[in-house]
């Protein structure tokens, strides 16, 4: 296994030792190592939330040069249609 040398925040450092020290990880590379993986996950999960946010921002622009867009007659309307929006999101998040 390739070795690294990293510089930590004081902070950082008292976590790490902090962590080890509960028992859950039997060294401060283990605690980096599941570090890396939690962000390599979450940089995973924003590539996929990009490319959908991308795709869906192609299909309203497509819609729109076909005429199929929504005309709001002010702002407040709109603001209505984007928290209808945000409700039905959080109704299928809930649906799993």
């Amino acid at each position: 296994m390739p070795t690294r040398n990293i510089n930590l925040t004081d902070h950082l450092d008292r976590f790490v030792e902090k962590t080890v020290d509960s028992g859950r990880y039997g060294n401060a590379s283990e605690v980096i190592r599941e570090g890396l993986r939690l962000l390599e996950h979450r940089e995973e999960e924003n590539r996929a939330k990009l490319k959908w946010l991308r795709g869906a921002v192609k299909k309203g622009l497509d819609q729109i040069e076909r005429g199929e867009g929504i005309e709001f007659g002010s702002m407040a309307d709109l603001e209505a249609r984007v928290d209808e929006l945000a409700a039905e999101v959080r109704v299928e998040k809930r649906r799993g």
